[in-house]
């Protein structure tokens, strides 16, 4: 199994090997270009000088709530807005290549260092060292020359910078709030990182069994065992140039601690806020919990932790959280598919004739919530709904007198225990739904256990890639899940940390030396599509925090072994 991506050239596979980083300087390091850091700009407190210049340089509102402007305010002038510093620079200021169009980086480390043409990741000391020095691209910016860049778009070097990037026309004091916050931005090593080391945690809550446990932690201590081995092979002769003497200086070793969440989710918070207080991390690596995610995306989003990938389907649904990447939206999604998918049938399927059996909670709540949200932008009048208290399961009689007063079209089943019995008593009546819709998840082991002769009208809300084209796990793969002694291949857990583990591999890679969190997830936001187990294909973009972004619907095909074939493709949401 391999990604989806162009052929590297040899360094860069070397780098898979290990994640490199490194490069900026150490906490509180002077910058060149920018004197000792100011108490008041513009007439504001410094660190709210800073707020003010992240939300110019995040959104492209001035301090006054009004839209940043470029041009000189005439015809050509544009709004800010739609053009943000971030928009190309990315959140952590060290830009992308998208399009054919560079943008460079603008963070403060960057800013504040001479650019080279040549080995432009070299740090000024590692650069005293080589035999031959290589051309200047430009010289440190000051606030002076970076003001000018953003007016005008000339370098220090007298250079006019590429069309693309927008001219700000900015007063003297909101020029100063901006260029106070990109002196700022992503200049030291975020927290859980130094010049040797790079801290990551993962997050266990106290219901998950210990074969669960055993099924994340172990493919990720076996990787972070490799990682680290790798450095004894850095004294061989492919290292010998001076691009393998930069991957020498930026490798650091990797190492995970486990926190261990106990009792109920509202003291998590503070179990986190204790753990983060003793032992500070760059990220959280997976994750896993039965329960919602929803406390510890909360305490990531507060304190601008990265969480990759946690093993839950129960995310936060959000358009604008940044912190958390999720394999997919979970439960909300399946329930997402079924509305999209009801919605492109032939068959009537008026919201009226539409009805939703709730069984009671977080899991069928999230599943209906995501039906729920895709009918009403199909268009379609809110579906009547049945909400089951704890415990209750309907009766062959309830069923009965459900269909003769509601008459529906399609019967949404979001249960687990009790589906069969319903699916039972609908299988008896000669006036039924065209179709009923359950949930592969939800339903777990007992999804094939429904009588034969209702198989025709059932579909199976299924969000995994199609049975018969699961990918057997790669060579790469058996090594970091060697100790696992009772495999559970139905849970995905150790696959989905496979996967977890070869995007962040990559992220790091693509990272290089430059190790801020924000720039962490801004470079898997830049990843292509990744063909790994378990879903049809990942893929990235800008803010997306939600990887596999489809669902497949299933039938029961009859046989002598019955089989789950598609009755759908592959539903985008």
């Amino acid at each position: 199994m391999i990604p989806m991506k162009q052929a590297l050239p040899w360094f860069r596979l070397v780098l898979l090997l290990g994640v490199l980083s490194g490069g900026a300087p150490a906490s509180g390091q002077h910058l060149a270009g920018r004197g000792a850091k100011p108490t008041t700009v513009a007439g504001y407190p410094a660190e709210k000088a800073l707020a003010l210049g992240e939300r110019m340089y995040r959104e492209g509102v001035l301090p006054d709530g009004t839209a940043m402007r470029t041009g000189s305010g005439g015809e050509a002038s544009v709004a800010g807005t739609t053009y943000t510093c971030a928009s190309c620079h990315l959140r952590s200021g060290l830009g992308s290549n998208e399009g054919g169009v560079v943008t460079l980086p603008i963070n403060g480390n960057k800013l504040g260092q001479t650019r080279y043409w040549k080995y432009p990741n070299l740090l000024p000391e590692e650069r005293k060292n080589l035999r031959v020095q290589t051309p200047i691209a430009r010289p440190p910016y000051d606030d002076g020359t970076l003001a000018k860049a953003i007016r005008t778009g000339i370098d220090p070097s007298g250079r006019v910078l590429n069309q693309a990037m927008p001219r700000y026309d900015l007063s003297d004091e909101n020029m100063a709030i901006l260029i106070h916050y990109l002196w700022s931005l992503s200049a030291d090593y975020s927290p859980g990182a130094d010049k040797n080391s790079i801290r990551f945690a993962t997050v266990i809550t106290d219901e998950v069994s210990p074969q669960d446990q055993d099924a994340m932690l172990i493919p990720i201590n076996n990787y972070i065992a490799r990682h680290n081995a790798h450095a004894h092979g850095m004294d061989t002769r492919m290292y010998g140039s001076i691009g393998g003497e930069e991957m020498i200086g930026s490798f650091r070793t990797l190492s995970v601690d486990v926190w261990r969440l106990k009792g109920a989710p509202e003291t998590w918070n503070a179990q986190l806020e204790a753990y983060l207080a003793k032992s500070p991390v760059f990220a959280l690596l997976g994750g896993i919990s039965y329960r919602e995610w929803e406390p510890i995306h909360l305490f990531c989003e507060k304190h601008r932790l990265p969480c990759l990938f946690p093993i839950t389907d129960l995310p936060v649904i959000s358009d604008s959280a940044w912190y958390t990447q999720y394999f997919s939206k979970g439960y909300f999604q399946e329930g997402e598919a079924a509305a999209r998918f009801l919605g492109d049938q032939d068959y009537q399927t008026a919201g009226d004739r539409v009805f939703q059996i709730i069984q009671a909670g977080p899991e069928a709540r999230e599943l209906a919530a995501g039906f729920r949200e895709a009918w009403k932008d199909l268009g379609k009048e809110a579906p009547k709904e049945m909400q089951l208290k704890p415990g209750e399961l309907l009766t062959s009689d309830s069923v009965r007198k459900l269909l003769e007063h509601e008459r529906p079209t399609a019967l949404i089943l979001w249960q687990g225990s009790g589906a069969s019995e319903v699916i039972r008593s609908l299988e008896q009546l000669e006036e039924r739904p065209g179709g009923v819709i359950v949930s592969s998840r939800l339903l777990g082991s007992k999804m094939m256990d429904f009588p034969e002769k209702a198989w025709p009208f059932i579909w199976i809300t299924y969000p995994y890639r199609e049975p018969l084209e699961e990918p057997k796990i790669s060579r790469q793969a058996v090594p970091l899940m060697k100790g696992i002694t009772s495999p559970k291949p139905e849970s995905r857990i150790s696959t989905r940390t496979y996967s977890m583990l070869m995007i962040l591999q990559a992220a790091m890679v693509e990272m290089d030396r430059n190790i801020y969190r924000d720039n962490l997830m801004d470079r898997i936001g830049l990843l292509r599509d990744y063909v790994l187990p378990d879903y049809l294909r990942l893929s990235f973009g800008p803010g997306q925090r939600y990887a596999s972004k489809g669902c497949y619907i299933m039938q029961i095909l009859p046989g002598k072994e019955p089989r789950l074939w598609r009755s759908s493709e592959w539903v985008i949401q």
